[in-house]
């Protein structure tokens, strides 16, 4: 008798529960959490809003090793690209920005790149299985043939889960990655991690 006692009381505390969760509307905003936002510089010296018309994001996919972490040298992640490049191995998205004559029509300086976007999510595959190149190219001049192009590698991605009963939402904890201008041969160490506002990172000319 008293199991039969404890299973009703269980019913109804899992009834309850499942009452307030089917009431409750889960809003984590999670969506972008592990994002990486890229602005480019503007001004004098800077890029002018006319070569920001089209800009080519390129995904490479990196092996793997058996936890599912890439397995390619630092040193050697230009050289793979490269290949994988030739090879045309490659995922492309183009992000082409309208014009006229008179007035360039360019509302916004930046991209982002992120889990799901714009790049489909293939299976568990995060961000940071991948290696990215962002290549500006300014319609109908120099920069079409010969774009200023950069190299986004060694991403890395901390989170964790938290939330209620009902919720159970995602929030990145660190985002961060090395930034080269293939131009130039620099790399600089980027970070995107959020504290309370978007991080941007910054592509100079």
């Amino acid at each position: 008798m008293a199991g039969l006692f404890r299973l009703i009381a269980f019913l109804g505390v899992a009834g309850a529960l499942a009452g307030c969760c089917a009431n409750n509307v889960c809003d984590c905003n999670d969506a972008r959490a592990d994002a990486f936002y890229f602005k480019f510089a503007t001004g004098t010296s800077g890029f002018a809003p006319a070569e920001l018309d089209t800009v080519v994001l390129k995904r490479y996919t990196l092996r793997l090793d058996a936890k599912g972490v890439p397995n390619i040298k630092s040193d050697s992640l230009t050289i793979y690209a490269d290949l994988l490049d030739k090879a045309g191995t490659f995922d492309q998205v183009n992000v082409v920005r309208s014009t006229t004559t008179t007035k360039p029509l360019v509302t916004t300086d930046s991209v982002f790149i992120n889990n799901n976007a714009p790049f489909t999510q293939a299976g568990p595959r995060k961000l940071d299985t991948y290696l990215y190149r962002i290549e500006v190219r300014q319609a109908g001049k120099l920069l079409r043939d010969s774009p200023r192009r950069y190299q986004v590698d060694s991403l890395a991605l901390t989170g964790e889960f938290y939330g209620t009963g009902c919720c159970t939402c995602y929030r990145n904890l660190s985002k961060t990655g090395r930034l080269t201008n293939l131009s130039t041969g620099s790399a600089k160490p980027i970070s995107a991690t959020e504290t309370g506002r978007v991080a941007p990172v910054l592509i100079k000319k």
